[in-house]
């Protein structure tokens, strides 16, 4: 394997799953980063329109809304997050863990997913992933679609759209 490709795998092999959100915060963030995190865009859609925060994060320096739905590959909630007014230019790590790997900006995501859907042929992504520990049924399914690149490369494209903006 290149150094670029174990680092694709370990950046998507770290989109693992994590629960709750921050102490004290409202009840529609859970919600959200449930909703977002299960891949559901009309439950996104509700709960933004019903004032959810946009912002809400996994814990004070963990993952955003807008991480999970880059990761999940579903441009729509990624546009719905950003016209709600989620940051881009946010960086998180996965359980808060600053400084590793994963502490990184939705638009490096982005663009890790979309290099490994491109590098790696679509018939031998999952057990890919799986290898890597990544089992998460979103993440299985949005990289294993026909349409992945296309999907990851949309989102890219609209990151970095709206990173240059700010």
């Amino acid at each position: 394997m290149t150094g670029k490709f174990v680092f694709l795998l370990a950046v998507t092999t770290s989109l693992v799953s994590v629960t709750g959100g921050i102490a004290g915060t409202n009840s529609s963030q859970p919600s959200l980063m449930a909703a977002v995190r299960a891949d559901d865009t009309a439950a996104v859609r509700s709960l933004i329109e019903n004032g959810a925060n946009v912002n809400s994060r996994t814990s004070a320096e963990g993952w955003s809304a807008l991480h999970y739905a880059v990761r999940n590959g579903n441009p729509e909630v990624v546009q719905l997050l950003l016209k709600a007014g989620a940051d881009p230019n946010c960086f998180g790590a996965v359980e808060g863990q600053q400084g590793t790997v994963v502490s990184v900006q939705p638009i490096a995501l982005a663009e890790a997913a979309l290099d490994l859907v491109k590098q790696v042929p679509s018939a031998s992504i999952e057990a890919t992933l799986r290898q890597g520990g990544l089992d998460d049924p979103a993440v299985v399914k949005s990289m294993t679609d026909p349409k992945a690149v296309d999907r990851y490369a949309k989102i890219a494209d609209e990151l970095a759209s709206v990173t240059k903006q700010s």
